[in-house]
């Protein structure tokens, strides 16, 4: 945003100065200070356009980071899920050894 204030005020200083000169520039120095004028603008146009998208690239990683900590969760859970289950079997393993006993 400071960027985009500072280019404007670059663009209206040398509004003033074409203004106030025009009469005493020759047509290549009209040519070169609208060309100035130009790539200032698309200068400014093109901070703009960077700005948003380093905007977008941190929303964009955010989420990311948002998504890999429920991986992560997710992960864990089925770990313990796992556990659980291996328990289970092995629970149900002594008991069938211990039917198969009697």
């Amino acid at each position: 945003m400071k960027r985009a204030g500072y280019v404007f005020v670059t663009m209206l200083t040398a509004g003033f100065l074409m203004a106030g000169c025009a009469s005493q520039l020759s047509q290549a120095d009209r040519e070169l200070l609208n060309q100035a004028k130009e790539a200032s603008s698309s200068a400014s146009q093109s901070a703009q356009d960077a700005a948003d998208s380093a905007s977008r690239a941190e929303r964009a990683a955010q989420r990311a980071e948002t998504a890999a900590s429920r991986a992560e969760k997710a992960a864990g859970a089925a770990e313990a899920s796992a556990a659980q289950a291996a328990q289970s079997a092995d629970e149900a393993k002594k008991a069938f050894e211990m039917t198969m006993k009697k």
